[in-house]
């Protein structure tokens, strides 16, 4: 299942996706990871959980995390963040959750515990941001132009042991973050099993294709970015582990992160489709940046066609390739971006 991504008045863009393993495919099991993005009262949230394998409905208990932390961050951000008492922020987080996963196993009639679970989010609202994290999984984050660590996986005793949010001790191994935006450009939310991709444990950093993820995050239309995404995790990511896999991403135009006219030829050639050794290659990237730029204004395809001296059925051809590409949407007999 693939959650899309939407856009705010703020212009920060969010994707995320769960994949079921190889492993729970073949054992007939459900994906134990799930993802949530939301944007509601001005604030911005992006959460993950990983359901426990040795929990028979983690499953539900993810779903519930996932929903418990989206609802209590949309409706109380400025209170947690102003809070500076930082256990009693995390216990106010706790009773909601333990609260949420408490009424999901009355309806399931089961114990809290058959619906153990991680928590990652993270929440923006402003200049702001909320980072909150029990088990393992990474928050990570690019400061700038450099992707850095938030949060790494915490382990029990034993490297395959984890915390959840249903642990008796989940208050004192809960992390939480809280301070200003300042030079953040995005911030990403994977599982344990995404690390096996995306995160090198012994060095405790994220692998650089994190960039590239977030800089099409905050271009691409959210129903293709979730395609990408979703292609990606599957003939890819999941290839490298047995375990589900899930993202969670939040980013904005900042940094490393560039708009369409910031990009360098080569970043072009990548996001247009354009092969570098077609002979035309230089004149395909500057006729499709000569079309986004003049849809910065709605216009139909007879207009763009006479603006940019070529016959209609070849300027139609431009225009369908760009919206295949989630760079252009056609609504009501007009192109726009």
């Amino acid at each position: 299942m693939i959650n899309c991504k939407e856009r705010g008045c703020d212009m920060w863009s969010y994707s995320n996706c769960q994949v079921q393993g190889r492993g729970h495919i073949k054992k007939k099991v459900p994906c134990q990871d799930k993802t949530k993005t939301v944007f509601e009262n001005g604030t911005y949230v992006i959460a993950l959980a990983d359901g426990a394998g040795s929990a028979k409905l983690s499953h539900y208990g993810a779903d519930c995390v996932v929903e418990s932390t989206t609802e209590l961050f949309t409706e109380n951000f400025d209170k947690l963040y102003s809070n500076p008492d930082g256990r009693k922020v995390k216990i106010k987080i706790m009773e909601k959750v333990l609260a949420d996963i408490k009424a999901k196993a009355d309806e399931l009639e089961c114990t809290s515990k058959d619906l153990a679970s991680t928590m990652l989010a993270v929440a923006v609202n402003g200049d702001r941001f909320i980072i909150v994290h029990i088990g393992d999984g990474v928050v990570g984050y690019l400061d700038d132009s450099e992707l850095k660590i938030a949060s790494s996986p915490s382990n029990g005793e034993h490297a395959n042991e984890t915390y959840f949010v249903t642990s008796k001790d989940a208050i004192n191994t809960m992390k939480l973050f809280k301070g200003n935006i300042k030079n953040i450009a995005g911030f990403i939310l994977m599982s344990d099993g995404t690390e096996q991709s995306l995160y090198n444990k012994k060095n405790n950093s994220l692998n650089q294709v994190v960039i590239k993820l977030m800089q099409r995050n905050i271009l691409l239309d959210k129903n293709v970015m979730c395609k990408q995404l979703e292609s990606t995790f599957k003939n890819i990511i999941i290839t490298r582990t047995y375990d589900d896999c899930s993202v969670a991403l939040l980013c904005r135009e900042y940094g490393a992160l560039h708009s369409l006219s910031k990009l360098n030829i080569a970043e072009k050639y990548e996001l247009y489709g354009v092969k570098t050794c077609d002979k035309n290659a230089v004149k395909r990237v500057n006729r499709y940046d000569l079309i986004m730029k003049l849809l910065k204004q709605p216009s139909s395809c007879k207009v763009i066609s006479n603006k940019i001296h070529l016959k209609p059925k070849y300027t139609k051809n431009h225009l369908e390739r760009l919206c295949g590409l989630g760079l252009v949407k056609y609504e009501n007999g007009l192109y726009h971006l």
